[in-house]
């Protein structure tokens, strides 16, 4: 009995002592493996950094009267596309219509006057003075139309660009004074995406190079291509705005979206 104990003893000494020897040879290989994937994930983490960006539209516009008078129709409202050269809303001209016709007229009888007054002074029978005060009258009688041409030209906004309309400032029939706004249009055919980045990385960025834009409202990502570096430093948070081109492809991109581009830091 005895025997077996010293026996069953023995054995549990040389269970505890091969354990405790493989412990000591395998925690420090694991400990080292953890570190350098810690470092790894550190040095990672530390060779890029995100900055916010704004998304907005390349070309919008502020559609304005050039001219006062009523609104005889407005064509399109929000959310419409509009093709360029398209008229969105026009300025009622009849009264314009009525001027330029009364000096049409005025102007067919001085042109016959001028021209009986050159007759006539062939002959001595007109003055160099009437016949030119006849040519004077003539003329700006021809400037008066082109006047009102020219402003019944601008009773029509048409589209500047292809676009969208994103706001609408009135209806028809109402009255409009010059420079009052119509409608806000926007193109969603390019958008821009612009961040304040750290100078000292903005100044290294190229022209053309393409970046990588998570958009947080549509959980995607969209790329753009940089089109410019302002050549200016904010000199209280010393960094530069740097402007990316992004086409819209088949992503919903919105102009006032927020998202993220990440940079690489040097």
């Amino acid at each position: 009995m005895k025997k077996n104990c010293i026996i069953i003893g023995t054995f549990l000494l040389s269970l505890f002592i091969f354990f405790s020897f493989t412990n000591a040879q395998v925690g420090p290989a694991e400990s080292t493996a953890a570190e350098e994937s810690s470092a790894e994930e550190s040095g990672e983490s530390a060779a890029y950094k995100t900055y916010p960006v704004l998304f907005e539209a390349k070309h919008k516009a502020v559609l304005s009267a050039e001219l006062a008078g009523s609104l005889t129709r407005v064509k399109y409202d929000v959310g419409d596309n509009i093709k360029k050269g398209a008229v969105i809303a026009s300025v009622d001209t009849g009264e314009l219509a009525l001027k330029r016709k009364r000096s049409e007229l005025a102007l067919k009888h001085l042109e016959v006057q001028v021209k009986d007054l050159t007759n006539l002074k062939q002959k001595g029978l007109a003055t160099n003075d009437d016949l030119a005060k006849a040519k004077m009258e003539r003329d700006v009688t021809r400037t008066e139309i082109d006047i009102y041409r020219r402003q019944i030209g601008k009773s029509s906004i048409r589209a500047p660009f292809n676009c969208m309309v994103v706001r609408r400032h009135v209806q028809a029939h109402e009255w409009v004074t010059e420079g009052q706004p119509v409608m806000d249009v926007v193109s969603l055919d390019t958008l821009r995406a612009m961040a304040n980045i750290p100078a000292h990385l903005a100044v290294k960025l190229k022209k053309g190079s393409t970046h990588t834009f998570y958009v947080h409202d549509l959980e995607a990502e969209v790329s753009g291509k940089v089109a410019a570096v302002a050549p200016e430093v904010d000199e209280r948070s010393n960094t530069a705005q740097v402007i990316w081109t992004v086409e819209k492809g088949e992503k919903n991109l919105l102009p006032g979206m927020k998202g993220e581009v990440r940079i690489e830091q040097h």
